[in-house]
């Protein structure tokens, strides 16, 4: 009996980790071949380029991938097409094979709200592909409990990246030869495809040297996600994280320009967040208090800071490049935000204290420590009462 793999998904866009995916899986399962199946309209996900343009794309990426079919029974359909109901598809075609359906760890997770679970496990084998740092065990379990799956795990983990980081990435214009093939590198290119604020990302990038139009990128990835966890303003979070350093590498010859004279004789390290604000308003025609709030206190903090000062504060403590000491701080971040903010709160105040002594810290991040540290306290002190 032959073995067929169904990969289905956005692919928004195809990139290298699919294809060591699906290299591995048909090395591991033995499979005679595997059909890739990329979605019309997703059910579960939003899509940021149309399908045909992620049909073509996936036609590109897989081109050279042995053994790997591009489907587009889901693209040619007219309305959202559950997986279900492509199964049920291609079980009938196929009706003297056996089908592995083959998913990413991190949808394993949400694998008991599709539609009819159990009759997507009656028909194929689930194949899980492990995301990195993904714990994805109890997922595991319960699909095997709950929906009588059969659930075989791949040994490797594919190249991590995400197509969300693509996207940004070529938002940003920045390099991405070793995570999409040449091919669909020149139809995005061509196609002028995830370029909406492309010429914005540019002249952000006029006003920094590369290092720090690179820690700009992963701040924003990463107020992208928490702005998406936290159900927050993701176009004003997108607009704060991309401009909260724009004036960081301005020189005091340049302050004139913008009204600003350091007269409240802000510490050098905070300069750039009050200075950024003016840069924003007056460059970049930012009239959104909000935003420009969130850009003014990245560094320092303050009591009472809205959701979206939060999660610029917090996305840009722990983007990723600042390195793997970080990495508790952000486990909590994701695990509860508010003891994660707090805990980003302490990191950048212990941080100053050494650098510049308790007596020369800013006002607002002694007033910001002071603050929710005592929140904290209230609702510990709740949560012991209840």
């Amino acid at each position: 009996m032959r073995k067929i793999g169904i990969y289905g998904g956005t692919f928004d866009p195809p990139h290298l980790g699919h294809n060591e995916m699906l290299e591995e899986a048909i090395k591991q399962l033995n499979l005679d071949f595997v059909v890739v199946l990329p979605c019309g309209e997703p059910v579960h996900k939003t899509a940021v380029s149309n399908k045909l343009n992620r049909y073509e794309m996936c036609k590109l990426a897989f081109a050279n991938t042995k053994g790997v079919f591009v489907s587009d029974y889901e693209v040619e359909q007219s309305k959202k097409n559950y997986t279900l109901l492509s199964l049920r598809h291609f079980a009938e075609i196929y009706s003297d094979s056996e089908l592995y359906f083959i998913i990413g760890s991190d949808s394993l997770e949400n694998f008991a709200t599709w539609y009819k679970p159990r009759e997507i496990a009656d028909l194929a084998t689930l194949v899980i592909a492990p995301r990195a740092n993904h714990k994805f065990a109890k997922y595991k379990e319960f699909a095997e409990k709950n929906f009588g799956a059969t659930v075989l795990v791949l040994n490797n983990e594919p190249l991590n990246v995400s197509s969300t980081e693509l996207r940004y990435l070529v938002q940003f214009g920045l390099d991405t030869s070793s995570l999409l093939c040449k091919d669909v590198r020149d139809y995005i290119s061509k196609r002028g495809l995830y370029s909406e604020h492309r010429q914005l990302c540019e002249r952000v990038r006029s006003y920094m040297d590369s290092g720090r139009y690179l820690h700009t990128f992963y701040t924003t990835l990463e107020g992208m996600k928490l702005a998406k966890l936290l159900g927050s303003d993701s176009e004003k979070a997108f607009y704060a994280c991309l401009l909260h350093d724009v004036a960081k590498n301005m020189s005091q010859s340049e302050w004139q320009r913008y009204g600003f004279d350091n007269a409240e004789n802000f510490p050098p390290p905070v300069i750039h967040a009050f200075l950024g604000a003016k840069v924003a308003e007056k460059d970049f025609g930012i009239d959104d208090c909000e935003i420009l709030d969130a850009i003014k206190y990245h560094t320092t903090g303050k009591p009472e800071m809205t959701r979206l000062e939060q999660i610029v504060y917090v996305a840009d403590a722990i983007e990723i490049t600042r390195g793997s000491n970080l990495d508790e701080v952000r486990k909590k971040v994701y695990a509860d935000f508010d003891e994660g903010f707090l805990l980003c709160l302490k990191s950048s105040y212990n941080y100053a204290v050494r650098r510049v002594g308790a007596d020369n810290v800013h006002y607002l991040t002694k007033e910001s420590i002071k603050y929710y540290r005592k929140q904290a306290r209230e609702k510990n002190e709740k949560q012991s009462i209840d």
